[in-house]
């Protein structure tokens, strides 16, 4: 069963508006640089950035908001799962029209089905990612009842457990830096030949 890490909300918000102000200060850096370049392709690509800026910021706050719901608790956290799904399905949106614009660069219609089947894509990812977000929130309200049921239970003790050492974190320090030794070491010794 996955483990779910409780994530602080501020944590959260930090994280994703620095990994958004990343993107957007590269674009610009992109977009100033593309003055001193004369390829073609590199402006293509800058410009298709450019005209999906803000798509790229609805994705990233639909999957914020999803993701700040998803660290409360129970009945706090039944709104992620729709705005995942609503973030899941821009990003498809997204992943679109990057095809479509390979289809562009190439000069073919390779990916040109895409757009015919988006009508049938765009509810199928919806769907599939909000049932499988339930599903989770369901897993998770369950799996505590199944740890303390495993907690209440009484040990029983055989053999091998009776046979196992008790491995401390110094036992579990010295084997690290054991290990770290030993790479060292592989790494001198192919770096001499």
């Amino acid at each position: 069963m996955p483990q779910t890490t409780q994530k602080s909300i501020p944590g959260i918000i930090a994280l994703r508006i620095f990994g958004l102000l990343l993107f957007l200060f590269l674009l610009y850096i992109a977009n100033n640089l593309s003055f001193f370049t004369d390829n073609p392709l590199n402006y293509q690509i800058i410009l298709f950035l450019n005209n999906h800026v803000l798509l790229l910021v609805l994705i990233t706050f639909a999957f914020l908001i999803g993701e700040i719901f998803n660290a409360l608790i129970f009945p706090l956290n039944l709104p992620a799962p729709f705005f995942n799904a609503v973030g899941a399905v821009l990003l498809v949106g997204f992943l679109i029209r990057i095809f479509a614009l390979f289809d562009i660069l190439l000069d073919n219609n390779i990916f040109h089905f895409l757009d015919a089947l988006s009508f049938i894509i765009y509810p199928f990812v919806f769907i599939i990612v909000l049932i499988g977000g339930y599903i989770l929130i369901l897993q998770n309200l369950v799996q505590p009842d199944q740890s303390l049921k495993k907690e209440t239970e009484p040990r029983q003790d055989t053999a091998a457990s009776k046979t196992r050492e008790a491995i401390t974190w110094e036992d579990v320090g010295d084997k690290f830096k054991q290990a770290v030794y030993d790479l060292l070491t592989l790494l001198r010794s192919s770096i001499k030949k």
